[in-house]
């Protein structure tokens, strides 16, 4: 048993960014940070910057500075939102959805040959991840800034 739980879990989560890095760039040309983008606009729908900034994890200037090639490629669109004078909306386009669905079907197909290799029942392992993604998402205190990363 690992002495650090934190920090093999952490090496996973690295190894598999790095792998998916590689595998959607040498197959979409898309990094995995804007396949996070448009697989977030996926599952929650048009969303301010704000909010997908906040899903991901990561900063608002993040966001902002990864849009304009997400434009660029047709695969999301931004609007004004008519309710708000600065806040802007993004939308998963369908070229867009395309091309997640792809970056999708190749990192799950990699991911389940991995853990077949590796002796792993995906879905417990999955279930398991989740349940303790929740958990430790959960027991943050409410002021904690999950905006950063």
């Amino acid at each position: 048993m690992p002495d650090d739980p934190a920090v093999t879990i952490h090496e996973l989560a690295a190894e598999l960014s790095r792998s998916a890095e590689a595998l959607l760039g040498s197959r979409t040309a898309m990094s995995f940070a804007r396949y996070r983008v448009l697989r977030a606009l996926r599952q929650e729908g048009t969303s301010t910057q704000h909010a997908l900034a906040v899903r991901l994890g990561i900063g608002d200037a993040a966001v902002s500075r990864m849009l304009p090639g997400l434009i660029e490629q047709g695969w999301c669109a931004v609007t004004d939102d008519p309710g708000h004078g600065r806040r802007r909306r993004v939308e998963l386009t369908a070229a867009g959805h395309t091309v997640e669905a792809d970056g999708a079907a190749l990192l799950t197909e990699a991911f389940h040959g991995a853990a077949a290799d590796a002796g792993i029942d995906v879905e417990p392992f999955l279930a398991a991840a989740a349940a303790l993604t929740e958990r430790i998402r959960t027991s943050l205190p409410a002021s904690a800034d999950r905006s950063t990363s």
